[in-house]
Formats: structure tokens, sequence, C-alpha cells
């Protein structure tokens, strides 16, 4: 369902958030969501916000059963950009610690009831360490990958970042479905965790296809004239393109030097004709195989 607009940005409602706010309602612990899910969706706004400041546009923000989602357009291509990546990820948890911060003040003055900036500032501390967990999809997994993107290759950063995700959805999973049996509102857990589970699952399965897609944007920008720093990489004439494409470098333009069984270079591939290979022949195509496609 349709709620309105934010800067410009559709907010959407999901089915599944409106039947739980029934649930809240008749439980008595409707105001007490509300200002929950309002915490949520203002730390997706802000995420909302920050990534627009960077040209990305913000197609969407939803607002799930266990918190809110902001739908930005290419942000897979900007995951590639650790900078990017991470001061937008930032974003979110710090707004959450900056409103608990003003909601104490507030609350110390008289100007707020304690009770309700108690929970409000519970809230945004509750969504600042949680989102700050190392794992994808989360804030933290972002921030993760684009530290560990910095000493490993993206595609390896994604693997150990998505890796986490999908252990952390795996226990909150299991632990929502053991507590069960003392409410039903512990179902939003497990909910969350198989939602974590998924969203890392799809991560890891995707992370080649990204790679591949901003490989292509950089080979545009350099045909604009665009200066990228380069990179060289050796390899022998037996690897397969999948393996190579994995130590790509997301700010360098890659040369690789194939070798032969002597250990003598057979021949120099550029970036371009790895791309072309990947997306004509597939990963398990072999470098000698691509060389000899060459000629």
């Amino acid at each position: 369902m349709k709620l309105g607009r934010v800067l410009g940005v559709q907010v959407t409602v999901n089915n599944l958030f409106l039947l739980l706010l029934v649930i809240y309602s008749a439980t008595g612990y409707l105001a007490e969501a509300l200002i929950v899910y309002g915490a949520a969706l203002l730390h997706e706004v802000t995420h909302a916000v920050v990534a627009a400041s960077y040209g990305l546009q913000v197609e969407e923000i939803e607002i799930l059963p266990f918190g809110g989602v902001a739908r930005i357009r290419d942000l897979d291509l900007s995951a590639l950009n650790p900078e990017i990546e991470a001061v937008v990820a930032l974003a979110g948890p710090v707004e959450n610690l900056i409103l608990a911060g003003v909601a104490w003040v507030l609350a110390g003055y008289g100007v707020w009831n304690i009770s309700l900036a108690g929970l409000f500032i519970r809230a945004n501390l509750g969504l600042a360490v949680f989102n700050l967990l190392p794992a994808l999809p989360l804030d933290g997994g972002r921030l993760l990958r684009a530290y560990l993107a910095q000493r490993f290759s993206w595609r390896q950063a994604t693997d150990i970042a998505a890796r986490l995700g999908q252990a952390l959805g795996a226990v909150l999973f299991c632990l929502g479905v053991v507590l069960l049996r003392y409410g039903l509102l512990f179902l939003n857990i497990a909910v969350l965790g198989a939602f974590l589970w998924w969203s890392a699952t799809v991560e890891r399965r995707w992370a080649g296809l990204v790679l591949i897609r901003y490989l292509t944007h950089k080979r545009q920008g350099l045909r604009r004239g665009q200066v990228v720093k380069g990179k060289a990489l050796v390899a022998a004439g037996d690897t397969e393109l999948g393996h190579v494409l994995k130590q790509f470098a997301t700010d360098r333009y890659h040369l690789l030097y194939v070798l032969d069984k002597d250990n003598s270079i057979m021949a120099i591939i550029s970036e371009d004709d790895l791309i072309t290979g990947l997306i004509t022949a597939g990963p398990s195509l072999t470098l000698r195989e691509l060389i000899q496609k060459k000629k």
C-alpha cells in the first residue's frame, strides 16, 4: 500500500506490516510499535538522502514487518566504490545515534514524556547496533565489505560478508522458531532471519554479475576519456576466466599476463577481452581457449 512521499521518494507499506499492526493494536502495543517503526523509517530516509547526494536514484522506501528498506537504483554498482558504500551505509546508524541523543536531551528538559522518549532512545540504539553487525545485507556488512575490498578482491570481500549474513540469518530464524512458544510476536524474529539469509544468498549469487556490470561501466568511462589506475595479474593458460574475475579490484584496470607451461608469456589479455570472453563463453572458458578464439 502506498503511504505517500517523503522528500520526493515513494513510501509504501508491506501488507504483512499492516497485519502486524493489527496484532500490536490488539495486544495494546500500537503506540510503541509506531515509535519503533518510525525510527526505522527515518533510518531508511537517511540512507536515501545520502545516496541521492551521490547521484543515486532512490526508487522506493518500503516498511516491512521487521523494519524498512530503501531501494536504490544501481546500489549494486555504487557498492563497488568502497568510499561511497561506506558513507551510505554509515549514514543510517549515525542518524539513529543522533536521534537517540536528541531524545535524551529533550526528555531531560521535560519536553518529551520520559517513557516514550526512553522507548524511542532504545529503538534507535537497537537499530544502530543491529545494523552495524558485520553481515550483509546490513549496514555493518557493507562497511565490512568496503574495508575488505581494499585488501582482497571485491568478489572475495562480498563472499565473506555475505557468508556472515547467511550465518546471522540462520541463527535468528532458529531463535525465532524456538521463542514462538512464548508468543506469536517472536515470529518477527524468524521472518527477519529468513529475510537476512535470503538477501545474503542473493548478494553472493549475483556478485559476479554485478562485478561484470561495473567493469563494463568502467570500460565505457575509459572510452569517454577517463583515466584509471592499472593493475597487472599473472596466470597460467589453464586458468578459468571465472577464477581470474575473482581477483579483480574495482578501482583498477587489469592487464593479464598469460603464461605457458614453461612460464613464458603466451599473451597479454586486457580486461575488455576477458569481459567479452565471460559474456560470450562463460566463466569456465580458460585463458588459453580465449587466446585461441582471438586468433
